[in-house]
This record gives structure tokens, sequence and C-alpha cells, in this order.
């Protein structure tokens, strides 16, 4: 995951080094973040503050990530509409930046943005709220943390993508309800942009499209204001043959990943619980592991999506994704 600095917002960070979470952060940087300075690294020697932090960013950092200069992300000035056009990377990047519209492109919710001040507060949300230097949260299903799919609004972080698989997610109408509307409004409520929705699943256990496709599309526009896309992908899970199935349950977005145990179904149209599954667990992207985990999984449902485009019908909706090609 990559994360952008501003000057001010870096001094601001480094005076904050009372702050409990001051080292967990500072080795958040060294080991997991590709780090870009929005300004060049001569002016680094206007501040001796700067020049004894940046000594010790070198030191112990992964081999695997980079630290630059001299960038200017995103262009300024900003805008509420600032990350249009930006990458798969882009939206999955931190912004920590000093702007006079730096609050109005923070509100539009496609991304996290930092304005000066809230150095720490950002970097914790990287942490999945836990005040402490990890990226996994795991919550016992109907434990006292997680009685039902509100619970989840603590983790909600700015999103611009929602990619759920599971094979089972859209087989039972009744269900919907209960699930996947109150998952999708969950997710979605720190997002006041268009949101894109992606849902694969077994085509043997999932509703019409014309059945599911208003469901999703209330569910995100009741929390964002906005009307998203929709797309569903459906795949044949035939016994002996390259089907194209993913068995894992997971839900993917911009920062986070879930995995949801042995369905994402876990209560019934009243409320009840019916999964036999144990834990949910949240995991971080900004950790340099689950980053690349996540990219893996975007790799191999666009190898499914790419044969689909040519050998089957499977796909349906408005193929709009930031993170998957459907053209």
């Amino acid at each position: 995951m990559d994360i952008y600095i501003d000057k001010a917002n870096l001094l601001s960070f480094i005076k904050s080094k009372d702050n409990p979470l001051f080292e967990d952060c500072n080795k958040l940087l060294k080991k997991q973040l590709n780090v870009f300075f929005n300004f060049p690294k001569e002016e680094l020697k206007s501040s001796k503050l700067l020049m004894q932090w940046v000594t010790t960013l070198s030191q112990g950092c992964n081999p695997d990530t980079v630290i630059e200069f001299d960038y200017k992300e995103p262009k300024r000035p900003l805008k509420s509409n600032s990350s249009i056009g930006f990458c798969e990377k882009k939206l999955s990047a931190v912004y920590l930046l000093e702007d006079e519209e730096t609050a109005k492109f923070k509100n539009s919710g496609c991304v996290i943005v930092g304005e000066v001040g809230e150095e720490i507060e950002v970097f914790n949300k990287l942490f999945v709220g836990q005040n402490d230097y990890g990226f996994e949260k795991k919550l016992r299903i109907n434990g006292p943390a997680f009685k039902n799919w509100t619970d989840l609004e603590l983790y909600a972080l700015p999103l611009t993508d929602i990619i759920i698989v599971d094979p089972y997610i859209a087989s039972d109408a009744s269900l919907f309800s209960s699930n996947l509307v109150m998952v999708l409004k969950t997710l979605a409520l720190k997002s006041n942009s268009k949101v894109n929705v992606v849902i694969y699943t077994n085509r043997a256990q999932c509703v019409s499209y014309d059945q599911i496709s208003p469901v999703v599309r209330k569910a995100i526009k009741e929390v964002t204001g906005v009307k998203p896309k929709f797309t569903l992908v459906t795949y044949r899970d035939q016994r002996g043959q390259d089907s194209k199935a993913e068995h894992d349950r997971t839900v993917l977005m911009n920062y986070y990943r879930i995995y949801s145990g042995d369905t994402l179904n876990y209560y019934d149209s009243t409320g009840n619980m019916i999964t036999k599954g144990r834990e949910l667990s949240f995991s971080s992207l900004a950790s340099y592991d689950n980053f690349n985990l996540s990219r893996e999984l975007i790799r191999d449902l666009q190898k499914h999506i790419d044969f689909f485009k040519v050998n089957d019908n499977g796909i349906e909706g408005d193929k709009v994704s930031n993170f998957l090609n459907f053209n």
C-alpha cells in the first residue's frame, strides 16, 4: 500500500512523538508501506526535526518497499472528485495532506485522507482501530462485539469498490435483508460517492440478476446517496471441470479484506443466527503481505472474468469496477 505525505503533515506527525502509538506508526512506515513525500528531499534541511527523523526512517526498513520524494499527489488544488481517474493503487493509497480543500476531498469518502493533526488517527485506521501494531481484527460471531452486522460500523472506511466472493451469498432471497443488504450498508457507510459492487458467486446457487440487482442498488444508495454500479459474475460449479469456482468466502474493499468463515449469510430473516461459523476477520491491507495477497485474489478473479468474456455468459450488469476489468 502507498502513502502520500505533505510536509506539514510530516512535521505534525513527528511532533506527536509522545503519543503511545507513535512508534508503531513509525514502524508501519518503515516496514509495510511505500512512502511518497509530496515535497523535495532538499526541504528536509528546513527543519531540524525533519532531519533527525528522516535518518531513523531508513533504519531497518523493508527492502521491498520504497521511500521517495518530490511527489504531488493528488494534483492541487484539491476537489471533492480528485480521485476521478485514480488507478487501482491510488484508490488503495492513504493521503496526509495540507490544502484549503483537504476536507472537501476527504468528505467524498473515496479514499483515506488525513488533514494536519490527524496523522495518528489515520494510522490507527490501518491498525483496524486497535491502538496497537496489528493488521488483523477477529470477532466472535454473536459475541459481545458482534451481535449483528451494524456492529461492524466501527470498522467502516472510505471506499469506491466492494467485491464479494461467496458461492451462496445470493442463493436465498429471503436472507437478503438480514445479510447482504446489511453488509453492503455497513461497509459503504463512510462513502459519499459512487460505489462499484461486484458479486462473484455460484450460478446454480444464485437468484436471477433481475431479483438481486435492485436489492444491491437500493442498499448502497440509501447510505451513500449516490446510485451505485453493480455487476453479477456467476460460474458453473461442475464437478471434474475447471469451473472457475472460488470457495473461500471473502469481501475485498479498498483498505480491508473480510474473511467470513463458512458463509456471509449469518442470520435468518428474523435476525436469528443460523451460521455454524465461529469468527469473522478484518484484515488490513496496510500489511505488506496482506496487500499482496489481495492483489493475487484480484488477478485470479480477473483470469476467470477474462475466460467468461470469451467463453461464457456469466457476467451481467454494469460491468464497472476499479479493480476488475470487464471491457
